[in-house]
């Protein structure tokens, strides 16, 4: 993580910028759509307008299908959506016009050059900022007279970026942002980012399946598996949630912990992932029979955990 970030999270007041707005950036209810066998929803999501909000989950798990359908590319089936309280089905453009987003399936081609591509797009947005963007081209080292047919992968998801950031949106939508980044590039996004967050009033979601990072940077995340939201919240709430328990367990007898999903076994040794209020999490730890140790758990943890099939016998389901 760069520096530069680093810093900026150590001081980062997380109650403070959640509380600013109590409107939601994004609300959707029973929201759904099926694509061949893969079913997105029902989703009840809501990000708080404000924050920064991470969607973490594995490849294939629903995140870039989400945020498309929240930029008008496809429909759901089912359920509803709302982006600043704006209806998206009725009112798609308004929308669009106060949302930024970036994807690894965007395609700038049909432009033929850098510099025609962001010409192009700046004229459609009001907010769009001509100093920033030329500042972001010279950071992210965009050559304007590049054919953007040779442009590496890394090279277009700059592209992407700078058109992004270039506006002053009040939602960016970020899937995979990083993806093909080289270090240097990375430290200038999570800079202009740092910049977006100093207003109260703007959002940002970060679509990733790599997690280091987001936990430092976003303040809400949310895991998506198989089209389902698993578990959504606050960033420090969701943390201290979740437990690594170690504990005696003798084999061939019930679990002492029927609530918990064993993670992993070794004969009389099994750690388990406790979901519990951690205000009561040490005398409740201490009083299951065989209890070893109960150790707090990093948000790559908990996304392992959670989204891995149980361990030994009990795969099939949670114990």
């Amino acid at each position: 993580m760069p520096n530069l970030l680093k810093h900026f999270v150590r001081n980062w007041n997380v109650t403070h910028r959640t509380n600013a707005m109590n409107s939601p950036a994004i609300e959707t209810e029973q929201y759904f759509r099926r694509q061949g066998r893969f079913e997105l929803g029902p989703l009840d999501w809501t990000v708080p307008t404000g924050s920064v909000y991470a969607l973490v989950g594995p490849n294939g798990a629903g995140k870039s299908t989400l945020l498309d359908l929240l930029m008008g590319m496809g429909r759901a089936h089912g359920g509803r959506a709302r982006i600043f309280g704006m209806d998206l089905d009725n009112e798609e453009v308004a929308i669009k016009r106060r949302v930024a987003y970036v994807s690894p399936e965007l395609n700038y081609q049909a432009w033929g050059r850098v510099g025609r591509a962001i010409d192009f797009v700046s004229g459609f947005y009001p907010d769009w900022d001509s100093k920033r963007c030329e500042r972001l081209e010279q950071e992210f080292q965009l050559d304007r007279s590049d054919k953007i047919s040779t442009l590496s992968f890394g090279v277009k998801t700059k592209l992407a970026l700078v058109i992004a950031l270039a506006r002053s949106a009040d939602l960016y939508l970020l899937d995979e942002p990083t993806t093909g980044l080289d270090a240097l590039a990375k430290n200038t996004l999570f800079s202009e980012l740092l910049e977006v967050m100093k207003s109260e009033k703007k959002t940002i979601v970060i679509s990733s399946h790599q997690l280091t990072d987001l936990e430092r940077f976003a303040d809400h995340v949310g895991i998506l598996n198989d089209g389902k939201l698993l578990v959504s919240g606050r960033m420090d709430e969701v943390v201290q949630r979740y437990h690594n328990v170690e504990l005696g367990w003798e084999p061939n007898t019930a679990c002492p912990l029927p609530e918990a999903k064993l993670l992993s076994r070794q004969g009389k040794r099994a750690r388990l992932l406790v979901e519990g209020n951690p205000e009561d999490a040490g005398t409740r730890f201490e009083s299951i029979p065989g209890f070893i140790a109960a150790t707090p758990m990093t948000l790559e943890e908990i996304f392992l955990g959670l989204v891995s099939p149980a361990a030994g016998l009990e795969s099939d389901k949670r114990l």
